[in-house]
Parts: structure tokens; sequence; C-alpha cells
């Protein structure tokens, strides 16, 4: 399940992000870890185990088989409708997993690895527009593909909290993409909290709730919602260049300027 639309269009290890210092933070590392683990554990069983083997092919196919669901537009597919579709029993399905959440949490697993596996490789060093356009196309490309699922995830999340931490995992992997591809700005805001809220502001502009309201909520196109989220962006992003952040303040202390108070 790579990201490709063509409307929207335009594998890193941790120290490996496109030649940058990605350092991940904890909770993300490990929910990593733990899909690499089932990735591994199902590799090595289809050499050494024909039974462990199809327990895992089972488990993957359960589970795509609700991601199935939810594209073509289930918004909360049954167990009974899960186990038809992958082809399985429903005791089979609780026998893989213990409840719905659970599954949802491992779909939620799956989604974040595909997702880091596919991040892109922008380094800093690039000219500042194409940053800007490489990423805005990236998560038109990401968003596009993952909203069916990210959304029974969102509804799930707060009555889940292993849902809630693969949720909060995989927007926390973004963030990280955004605070290494605009390494060079943060760098000219020397205030650590104003340099924290420019984050914010980046990583608000670029998110998935974002694009779900210009795309579901306000109607519009995967191209003009692009437009709108690259003309955010670069507003956000002349703000240290041109009025400068650091220089903006009021009775003395740093404020965040032109580009983030809405003048």
């Amino acid at each position: 399940m790579t990201p490709g639309s063509s409307e929207a269009a335009g594998g890193a290890g941790e120290a490996g992000f496109g030649g940058l210092d990605l350092a991940l933070p904890d909770p993300l590392r490990h929910e990593l870890e733990r899909v690499d683990r089932d990735v591994a554990a199902l590799a090595d069983e289809l050499a050494t185990d024909g039974r462990l083997a199809r327990g895992r092919r089972t488990r993957h196919n359960v589970a795509e088989a609700l991601v199935a669901l939810l594209r073509e537009g289930d918004p909360d597919p049954t167990a009974k409708a899960v186990a038809a579709r992958a082809g399985v029993s429903l005791r089979l399905v609780f026998h893989h997993f213990a409840d719905m959440d659970d599954l949802y949490h491992f779909v939620a697993a799956l989604q974040l690895r595909r997702q880091w596996a596919d991040m892109p490789r922008l380094s800093p060093r690039l000219a500042l527009l194409s940053r800007i356009e490489r990423t805005v196309s990236h998560r038109a490309v990401l968003f596009e593909d993952i909203s069916p699922v990210r959304r029974a995830l969102a509804r799930r999340a707060p009555s889940s909290p292993a849902v809630a931490q693969a949720v909060t995992a995989a927007d926390n992997l973004l963030l990280e993409s955004l605070r290494a591809t605009f390494a060079p700005e943060l760098r000219e805001i020397p205030a650590l909290t104003i340099r924290a809220e420019y984050l914010g502001a980046l990583d608000a502009t670029t998110s998935w709730e974002l694009w779900e309201r210009l795309r579901t909520s306000s109607g519009i196109g995967v191209r003009p919602a692009r437009r709108v989220v690259a003309r955010m962006l670069t507003v956000l992003c002349a703000g240290p260049r041109g009025s400068g952040l650091a220089g903006s303040g009021l009775g003395g202390v740093p404020g965040p300027g032109p580009a983030l108070s809405g003048g």
C-alpha cells in the first residue's frame, strides 16, 4: 500500500533519513520496532515453520481485509464482515486478535511502518521552495492514501489507548520530518519557546487534520488543497527570513511576527 495518487503526486533507518540525523522519540521507535519484529518473524517462519507462517499470514490477511472494507466506504466494519472478507471464520479472527481494538492497533502499526518506509528524503540543503513543494506533494499523496483508515483510527483512539499511541507515533514521525527538513529556518529563531511554537505551526499546517478539513468539510479537490497548504507553508517559512520572528516582539518578548500572528 504505497501512496501513488497521480493527481496528488508531484525505507529509511533511524539515522538514514536522507542523510539526516533523525532521532526518533521512544514511543515512535517502539511502535516501529513492534511491526519490524512481526514482519521479521513472518519471514523467518516462512522458511522454518509452515504452521506458524500460516498464522502470521492469516493475521496480516485479516488486517488487510479491514483496510479494504474501510477503503470501500464502510466506516465501521463488523468482525463478521472482516472475517468474510478475509475468508476465515469469526473464531479465527478472535484467535489472532483479542478484540477489534487490537485489530485496529495492528492496522495502525502496519500503516505506521509503511509511512516510515515511504518518507521522502529531503535534505535541508535544498532550496526552501523545493523543500516546501516536495513536503506538500508527499503529504497530499500520503493523506489521500491513508484517510479512510485514519478516520476509523481517529474514531477509535479516544476509547483505545493502544490505537491512540499508534496515531500519535504516526503524527510524531511527520513532526520529526518537518524538524529535519526545515532545520535551517528553525535555527534562525533564537528563542526556544518561539521556535517550538513555529514548529507547531508548521506541523498544524501540514497535518492530516487540516487536509481532511480541506478535502471533506471544504470539499475542494486535491490540487486546490495542495495550493492552500503550500501558500500557508510558504508564508510561515518566510517569517524568519522576512520580518524575522526573533526580531518581532511585544514588550521585549520575542513574538510570532506577521507569519504567525495573522496580522
